[in-house]
């Protein structure tokens, strides 16, 4: 958890440039629906292709988005904006669900899928969900422990059921 001081000198560093307010409007809005629209995408080219992994890209992420989900009711933590005294760069009205972070769970758990179907290529959306969390972070919305929660989650869920027990 960061500290309302600490989160302050980061939003003074982000918003004294424009550049920089820019860069994280970018990666927070337009890197979830590059790999939001990137899921369908895959989905289809595995359809086309009758690849045989169809079924665990669909199952693995809609395991892993509905246990989120669930657990962020269950637990309920409230957002850095409820619990310190701070203004998020981005607005967000949403109250509690904090833990785990559904956006980094989300794009983690579709990297996963893409890194089972392409390495390569894989590896670049492990990055871009990486960060994902980070710019939830930063602008406020989510403490570190949600992001690296949600990031985690989906990567051990998806090599138990992509690789281990696909191999079982």
């Amino acid at each position: 958890m960061y500290s309302e001081e600490q989160y302050k000198k980061i939003k003074s560093f982000i918003t004294s440039k424009k550049i920089r307010l820019y860069a994280l409007k970018f990666v927070y809005k337009i890197l979830p629906i590059f790999v939001f629209i990137a899921y369908p995408t895959l989905l289809i080219y595995l359809v086309i292709n009758r690849d045989g992994r169809l079924l665990e890209c669909i199952t693995v992420p809609l395991g892993v988005f509905t246990t989120v989900t669930l657990i962020r009711k269950f637990i309920n933590c409230k957002r850095p904006y409820e619990k310190l005294d701070i203004e998020p760069i981005m607005h967000k009205s949403t109250k509690g669900k904090s833990f785990p972070s559904r956006h980094t769970a989300s794009a983690a758990v579709i990297a996963m899928t893409v890194f089972y179907v392409n390495v390569p290529l894989g590896i670049v959306f492990l990055a871009v969900a990486l960060l994902i969390g980070l710019s939830r972070i930063i602008a406020g919305v989510h403490f570190p422990r949600d992001v690296a929660a949600g990031y985690l989650y989906s990567v051990v869920m998806s090599i138990l059921f992509l690789f281990i027990m696909r191999n079982a």
